[in-house]
């Protein structure tokens, strides 16, 4: 039983904490990502491994703590709604947003043949997971997390192997700066950042647990849309700057990435420590719906080779549908 949960008895009061947890959670994912970044390159790890890991893992940092957090307590409806309700948010609402505000996005060839066909591997393995009883266990078992483990194990050899492949087809880095001003600093800051994240997470879940309770409502459906949202601020975040600096490519990859981290690390850490249990609305109808938004978004990436407003504009439209029919389902 917890000594401690951040949540109290007075739903005002729980909101405030929902979106101080927040905040101090992305807060803390960001020292720790520029830390952790700048620790790696005091090892002379190379810059485009750097990008293409703790980028994609940064902004699953959020939900990574809370999956963490709710697996250690139990709370397997929380991991799987966060996880799948995060790569719905992320594909449909912030790329649909993203593609409208930039207008078209160019999706190169590479992108569409290797990573977003991994991607799509990756949703339909979770999905399998939830169908097939695998060592006995009716949701996603140890084995099953060991499994996405080492597929998270194989994506980084294969990344490190093909670096400079990957470095060609990517444009030109701009000069990262260390925002620290020495590596105990660094290792400080990350130890920090840490801190924060464990504080953030715990302030969520626990929040969302209580509300939950209070209402009535599935855990699945709250972590699957308020918690999903609050996590996918980082990748909305990433997006808006992308958008900015003209940075199409950022953003795309961005989301791409993090959806496969968000299942092959998250739920293969938290299936390894707890087996995670998939309710029947979560295994017959999110999850499915995930599954459509990532082949929607490689029919799209592969007409013409780039993504524009009227297909932002459908994407946008699925969100709403999205969050519409968890609306009418809890109320």
């Amino acid at each position: 039983m917890e000594l401690i949960s951040f949540s109290t008895d007075m739903m005002t009061i729980n909101i405030l904490l929902f979106i101080v947890g927040l905040v101090i959670l992305i807060k803390g994912s960001d020292w720790f990502v520029e830390a952790a970044a700048q620790i790696a390159r005091s090892y002379n790890i190379p810059e485009i491994i750097i990008g293409l890991t703790l980028v994609s893992i940064g902004t699953s940092m959020p939900e990574l703590a809370t999956d963490i957090y709710a697996s250690l307590n139990s709370e397997g409806d929380i991991v799987i709604g966060v996880v799948v309700g995060s790569n719905i948010t992320n594909i449909t609402l912030v790329l649909g947003a993203g593609i409208i505000m930039m207008k078209q996005i160019s999706t190169p060839k590479n992108l569409v043949k290797r990573d977003i066909f991994f991607m799509l591997g990756i949703f339909i393995l979770l999905l399998l997971c939830g169908h097939v009883n695998l060592d006995g266990y009716n949701g996603i078992s140890r084995i099953e997390g060991g499994i996405m483990l080492g597929l998270l194990i194989a994506y980084f050899v294969y990344l490190f192997k093909n670096r400079e492949v990957l470095k060609d087809e990517l444009p030109s880095e701009e000069h990262c700066e260390n925002k620290f001003n020495s590596s105990l600093q660094a290792w400080i800051f990350m130890a920090v950042g840490t801190i924060l994240i464990v504080a953030g997470a715990k302030t969520m879940v626990d929040n969302a647990i209580w509300t939950a309770e209070k209402l009535s409502m599935s855990k699945a459906l709250i972590a699957a849309t308020v918690v999903a949202f609050g996590t996918s601020v980082p990748e909305l975040a990433v997006t808006i700057t992308s958008v900015i600096k003209k940075r199409h490519d950022m953003a795309l990859g961005n989301i791409i990435g993090s959806s496969i981290f968000n299942i092959i690390l998250i739920i293969g850490i938290c299936a390894t420590i707890s087996p995670i249990t998939i309710g029947v609305e979560m295994n017959n109808v999110i999850m499915p719906i995930m599954v459509a938004c990532g082949l929607m978004l490689a029919v799209f990436m592969r007409t013409g080779w780039k993504l524009v407003r009227w297909e932002g504009a459908i994407l946008l439209a699925t969100y709403i549908a999205f969050i519409t029919y968890n609306i009418v389902k809890i109320s």
